[in-house]
């Protein structure tokens, strides 16, 4: 290992002792150390406590709060770095791609840092650069990390979090973040599927200045949302709230693609350079559907920014999450099961009728709850951690929507506190299935089903008195299925194997004994004898230690 590298792990293992770090994430307690730690680690372990911050399927909403306070105030790195970085990446010099170029960056966070330009064609833009190490120091970091969570293991482990998962997904969002290419991609699909509808505007990505690590962005003005509340009039608020909760929906059940970090930083608020009178459709447009309603916009319109972090959803994703939103509204446990276990990866055997007698007591309270009155972040959470007590796993797209559906909902909270989004997704799952009915197919699907019933139905009572007869003579059998049995023949074999092993160990105990008392001390057979009795005494030491490991096993698991 090199000097440079080996000194950096032992100052990551140096703060992680200092904070307890390991354990306090293990068991998800002191949060305020855990933030300390990142802070002195510098902008990796920023981000990566940035990135948890939102990640309520890893870690507990209260840990997750405290880790929303990190800030990556990166010093900026100089002008000369900057032009030489834009250069090397685009292949020409600064001033053919730029008539103007502000050298005092606007921001600078841990991956990189902004600035303000005109282009040849006079289009205001805003320029990401990336730090021209981050993406070595990251890799360094990252590696270093993951030793560090080897330590995991001998720290009793709690059933809170899965550290090992936990690093792959900071890893994965981490390289995403650092892709250029990907965010030039989701940006211009992003403007495409949403810039327009209602008062939802998109900045539009310059694909010939975006190369390598240099990203270049139409400038949008505006605030984020968060700072008008204070000044926003109710009628405002509500239709903000109203209109980024339809857009978010049909992100996802009408476009499968989806802003996965739509905190209030991503969302900017404007009433800079609008045109009087506007029109708009709006609701789901689709090739086989379209429903419209037009109307005037109001002065005001909502921006998306930063496309680093985006979702995608194939059809019969879709399909699921509207049956699970239909079974949430519709209070049905055994529906809400099912419709779990199809968006879930099982992780092992599942007992499924015990999953849905543990998911029925868990969801009574939040039946008797209104929608508007459940909160969603600990909501999640908790079905998160039961399922994974149950082998189930939820597949990666869905823990991001949930997560970007749970940021979102902290925002619609502040601007109107009275709208459910779980309400407005009702309808959306609604339309969805509405859109997705093909009665032709359903209708011929039905009239098959009741001409085969029809074509057996004259058979029934020839077969029911078959039956009746069979049971008369004696000749029924029934046929039981025992659920987990094969974890139960594994413990009646276990069982078994050691009454055999102790049946053998009393036998040559008595053996031994029997020799060792027949003949003299330094007789062979005596000598036998003894030896039978130590290899006895070996076996019951090595059973005794056997079991106490099992029992330690169990314990940490618990």
């Amino acid at each position: 290992m090199k000097p440079r590298k080996r000194a950096r792990l032992w100052q990551i293992i140096k703060v992680l002792r200092q904070y307890n770090v390991l354990r306090n994430f293990t068991h998800q307690t002191h949060p305020e150390q855990v933030r300390q730690a990142f802070t002195e680690l510098g902008p990796t372990f920023i981000k990566v406590g940035q990135m948890l911050s939102t990640r309520t399927d890893l870690i507990t909403p209260e840990f997750a709060h405290v880790l929303k306070g990190l800030q990556d105030q990166v010093p900026a790195d100089d002008f000369a770095v900057v032009k030489a970085t834009i250069e090397a990446q685009t292949g020409k010099k600064l001033t053919e791609q730029y008539q103007q170029f502000d050298q005092q960056a606007f921001a600078s966070a841990s991956m990189g840092q902004a600035h303000h330009a005109v282009t040849k064609a006079g289009q205001q833009v805003v320029v990401k650069v990336q730090h021209p190490h981050i993406r070595a120091d990251i890799i360094t970091d990252l590696a270093l990390f993951q030793k560090a969570i080897s330590l995991l293991k001998f720290v009793p482990e709690a059933s809170v979090i899965d550290p090992q998962a936990m690093f792959r997904e900071i890893k994965r969002a981490l390289f995403n973040e650092l892709n250029t290419a990907l965010e030039v991609e989701n940006g211009q699909r992003f403007y495409e599927l949403n810039n327009g509808w209602d008062i939802i505007r998109v900045p539009q990505v310059d694909t010939a200045l975006s190369q390598g690590t240099v990203l270049v962005n139409q400038t949008m003005p505006g605030q984020r949302i968060t700072s008008f509340l204070a000044d926003m009039p109710t009628e405002q608020r509500h239709y903000l709230a109203q209109t980024l909760v339809q857009n978010f929906l049909k992100q996802v059940f009408t476009d499968g693609f989806f802003h996965a970090d739509p905190h209030p930083g991503n969302i900017l608020l404007t009433t800079e350079e609008l045109p009087p009178v506007t029109k708009v459709k709006r609701a789901f447009q689709r090739a086989d559907f379209t429903a419209t309603q037009t109307e005037t916009l109001p002065p005001y319109r909502l921006v998306y920014l930063d496309f680093g972090m985006m979702g995608q959803l194939a059809p019969a994703m879709i399909t699921s999450l509207a049956n699970v939103v239909i079974a949430i509204t519709g209070k049905d446990s055994r529906q809400i099961g099912q419709a779990l276990l199809a968006i879930c990866n099982r992780a092992g055997t599942v007992d499924e009728e015990s999953f849905y007698q543990q998911l029925g007591a868990f969801m009574q309270p939040y039946f008797n709850a209104g929608l508007g009155e459940i909160d969603f972040e600990a909501l999640l959470y908790a079905v998160i951690q039961l399922c994974r007590t149950n082998q189930l796993q939820m597949k990666p797209e869905v823990t991001l929507l949930l997560k970007a559906f749970g940021v979102l909902e902290g925002t619609i909270a502040q601007l109107d506190p009275d709208l459910s989004m779980l309400t407005v997704a009702r309808h959306f799952a609604r339309d969805y299935f509405q859109q997705h009915f093909d009665w032709r197919q359903e209708t011929e699907a039905s009239v098959v089903k009741l001409w085969q019933f029809a074509k057996t139905a004259p058979q029934l009572p020839v077969k029911l008195l078959s039956a009746l007869d069979v049971f008369e003579r004696g000749g029924a059998k029934v046929n039981l299925e025992l659920k987990q049995r094969d974890t139960l023949l594994d413990r009646l074999e276990n069982i078994v194997n050691r009454l055999v092993i102790a049946i053998i160990l009393a036998a040559v105990i008595i053996g031994s004994s029997l020799l060792v008392q027949a003949r003299e001390a330094n007789d062979l057979i005596a000598r036998l004898g003894v030896i039978g009795y130590s290899a006895a005494l070996l076996v019951i030491i090595g059973l005794v230690i056997s079991s106490l490991y099992r029992r330690y096993q169990r314990w940490r698991h618990k």
